[in-house]
């Protein structure tokens, strides 16, 4: 063995070597870490890793111009002595073996396919008799190692076998032995892997480990067949292994092998010559020696050494390669566990609750007047047409939240707003009346926020107002009534009662849609306040206006953004807090319909009328409080002390005169009868034989009470509305907003998704002290360390 002219290989004794199966427990896809056998145990099978790489061009060192390494045939050892110092379990080769299971159970992470690649392997290049020569040198000199070696370098391989060698430590015994057998037996099994009839470009790896066996990585390519280059397999097969720069090239003979050596490496930087090859290289003829002479023993432990030295120049560039990936899982790492803290289903509620009350805030400035964004906005028509769309779809229903009945169901939103809309022809019409007869301010105006609330106040009173009492009702008035009529409880019933009773049964029912359609309204512009609230906090990222507003807006809009979860909670809060307004709208307008049409008679009596003029007011006298008459009169009033001031008597006796008279008109007043029905028909029994002369009367005092009790809806209805607004934003939305909590299904689903990101980071973490082993292993590894091996034995992380 020979560089640079220098003899490197003394003569050696000689030892006997048996070989051992590595037990081993699989690990990643294929890939099984090893450790040695357990003196007194059987023999496992031999370990079968399917190695999975890609090219690698790293820089390897050498000189240009650097003639290719070559073995000389040294003289053979006495026989019964060791050779080569080599102990079970020690030198770079075990450790690469550890580092390679770490990295090949985490193969999937960026960097690691090529840092495998970068680890060296003696490629044979050669006769299948000298490489299967080599091959039982390198698993020592007996008889159990030709027969592996007869296994592994087969002619029928289709595939790369990549033979991890290492030194054990169990003898088993005589070659014909049952343990050798059996060891045997499992290397054949594990071969049989690579027989076949179609190439694999992928290499069937296998650890053999035996005692007295070299220490290093072999890789032996399958025969070729037919032209050279005829089959694409076995050239990319070449360029994988052959044109790795990381691999030792062994070229056994000369011509075709030394040639492909020389394709791959001009300049013979990686070229090592063994047997034949070197014969010819330095002697120049064409001398056979024998095969034992060319591939012996010192050429075997001649490999190893190379081996071990380029192993151990490369692992300061692999720990370096290391250290960069543990930087970048570490980063992972602290990602991981911050993005599965996120995700607990404690901070995604604290999380949601904090938005909703953002939201709220921002729904505030939304309403209190037009806002600075186009979300949202939609003129008159547009917005009706849309409403129109969504009740026909039943998406218009108020408080159906599964815990009891809807307030106002899908097909009730949508007969109240078909029974307003047919007047018109359809919605378009209904629109184009609010528009161009009545006139509402800001129809033809794309508006949202409180703008368009404040229109939609205006529409609501008109559409109430525009509720009128259905003609087939009218038109079966008489029937109607002599239904009603007859004896009660209290006797005979009056022509009160009877138009008490057609009241109900005349104006409740179209009211009550009416009613409907102004709540279904109410609910459907308020839950179309989401876009436009979340756009205008959108605006306040940047410019003026974020120097005007709290930067949690922007904060909490990102995360309304970001988590679906938590957009889902804030804006089911929200629709509920506005069907709980629309169910308030309702229960009012609804209470006073009741009461209307149960007793129509209190809602047409007057109602009560101060009289409060400035200027019919008493001059000011000379006394305090004296009246007008008592100064027209020329009394000279006597004062008198009361409650701290002075007043004069008949001052007082006279006031207190006018305010029993003024009580008694009053009670007077609200106590007559209403006026509705003629003074004939009051207080007079109902007669059927009556009705026909008398239902004229009747219906004119049922239209005009449903008139006055649609006025009357109206204006409750603006009112109701608009102070519901108010309760809304300054109450209602916070309480929702506090009130957030997870569904089951929500908190199974974030369940499922918080267990996931756990194994995320325990699997990053794993990773991690996974890259931490190699590094500390390499390092040890490293001559001159303080943590270099000692006493044999695996390395310990």
């Amino acid at each position: 063995y020979v560089e640079d002219n220098r003899p490197l290989v003394p003569d050696q004794p000689k030892r006997q070597r048996t070989n051992e199966a590595l037990p081993s427990t699989p690990r990643g896809a294929g890939a099984a870490s090893a450790v040695p056998g357990t003196p007194g145990t059987a023999p496992s099978p031999v370990r079968v890793r399917s190695g999975m790489a890609t090219p690698n061009t790293l820089p390897q060192p050498g000189t240009p111009g650097a003639t290719p390494l070559a073995v000389q045939p040294a003289a053979q050892p006495a026989r019964g002595t060791k050779r080569g110092g080599r102990r079970s379990g020690d030198g770079i080769a075990w450790v690469l073996s550890d580092v390679r299971n770490q990295l090949e159970a985490i193969a999937d992470v960026e960097g690691i396919p090529d840092l495998l690649e970068s680890f060296p392997e003696c490629v044979l290049l050669g006769g299948i008799a000298a490489r299967r020569e080599l091959v039982a040198a390198l698993l020592g000199e007996h008889a159990v190692a030709n027969s592996a070696a007869a296994l592994l370098v087969a002619p029928g391989m289709r595939q790369p076998v990549a033979l991890e060698l290492r030194c054990g430590q169990e003898d088993f015994g005589p070659a014909n032995g049952p343990e050798a057998e059996a060891w045997l037996r499992s290397v054949a099994q594990a071969a049989g892997q690579a027989l076949g009839q179609r190439l694999k470009v992928d290499a069937l790896r296998l650890r053999l480990s035996a005692m007295g066996c070299a220490n290093l990585d072999v890789v032996d390519l399958p025969e070729r067949t037919g032209a050279a280059g005829a089959n694409p397999k076995m050239e990319e097969m070449r360029q994988r292994f052959v044109g790795n720069s990381a691999n030792l090239l062994v070229c056994l003979e000369p011509g075709a092998s030394l040639e492909l050596c020389k394709r791959f490496d001009p300049q013979f930087k990686r070229t090592v010559l063994i047997g034949a090859a070197t014969s010819q290289a330095q002697v120049g003829g064409n001398d056979q020696l024998p095969a034992f002479t060319l591939c012996g023993p010192a050429a075997a432990t001649a490999l190893e050494e190379r081996f071990a030295a380029l192993c151990n120049e490369r692992v300061p560039q692999w720990v370096s390669q290391l250290e960069r990936l543990e930087a970048r899982l570490s980063r992972s790492q602290k990602e991981a566990r911050e993005m599965e803290r996120r995700e607990s289903s404690d901070e995604v509620l604290r999380r949601a609750r904090a938005v909703g009350l953002s939201f709220g805030r921002a729904l505030q400035h939304v309403v209190s007047g037009t806002p600075g964004c186009t979300a949202g906005a939609m003129t008159l028509e547009e917005e009706i047409t849309e409403f129109a769309s969504a009740a026909s779809k039943g998406h218009c229903d108020i408080g159906s939240d599964g815990s009891r009945g809807a307030a106002i169901s899908s097909k009730d939103a949508f007969v109240a707003a078909n029974d307003l809309f047919s007047n018109f022809g359809g919605a378009a019409g209904y629109a184009a009346y609010l528009r161009d007869q009545v006139r509402i301010p800001g129809s033809d105006v794309p508006l949202n926020g409180g703008a368009a609330w404040q229109r939609l106040l205006a529409e609501i009173d008109v559409a109430m107002r525009l509720a009128h009492p259905p003609q087939e009702e009218l038109a079966g008035l008489m029937l109607a009534a002599v239904r009603a009529g007859g004896t009660g409880v209290h006797g005979h019933q009056r022509w009160e009662e009877v138009a008490s009773k057609l009241m109900l049964s005349v104006s409740f029912e179209p009211l009550r849609r009416r009613v409907r359609y102004v709540a279904s309204r109410v609910v459907w512009v308020l839950k179309h306040q989401k876009a436009t609230v979340s756009e205008w906090m959108s605006t306040l990222a940047e410019g003026p206006s974020s120097r005007f507003y709290s930067p949690l807006f922007t904060e909490h809009l990102d995360i309304l953004r970001t988590y679906p979860i938590v957009r889902e909670l804030v804006f089911t809060a929200y629709d509920k807090a506005a069907s709980g307004i629309g169910e308030q709208v309702l229960k009012n307008l609804e209470g006073t319909l009741v009461a209307a049409c149960i007793n129509p008679d209190i809602m047409l009596r007057p109602s009560t009328e101060p009289d409060i003029n400035p200027a019919a007011q008493a001059p000011e006298m000379g006394v305090a409080g004296a009246s007008p008459s008592a100064a027209a009169l020329g009394a000279s009033p006597r004062p008198m002390a009361i409650s701290g001031r002075t007043r004069s008597v008949p001052a007082i006796g006279r006031a207190s005169a006018e305010s029993r008279q003024r009580v008694a008109a009053e009670m007077k007043r609200r106590s007559c009868c209403s006026g509705g029905l003629p003074i004939q028909l009051r207080d007079r029994v109902f007669e059927p034989a009556e009705a026909a002369q008398t239902m004229p009367f009747v219906e004119a005092k049922l239209r005009r009470a449903f008139s006055k009790l649609a006025r009357i809806l109206a204006n409750q209805s603006f009112a109701f509305a608009d102070t519901s607004m108010a309760y809304l934003c300054q109450r209602r939305v916070d309480e929702a907003m506090t009130a957030i909590d997870f569904s089951m299904d929500q908190q199974r689903a974030l369940q499922a998704r918080h267990e996931e990101l756990e194994s995320v980071a325990k699997q990053v973490e794993q990773r991690l002290a996974g890259v931490r082993r190699c590094i500390a292993a390499l390092r040890s590894a490293i001559p001159g360390s303080s943590l270099g091996f000692g006493g044999g034995g695996l390395p310990r992380f």
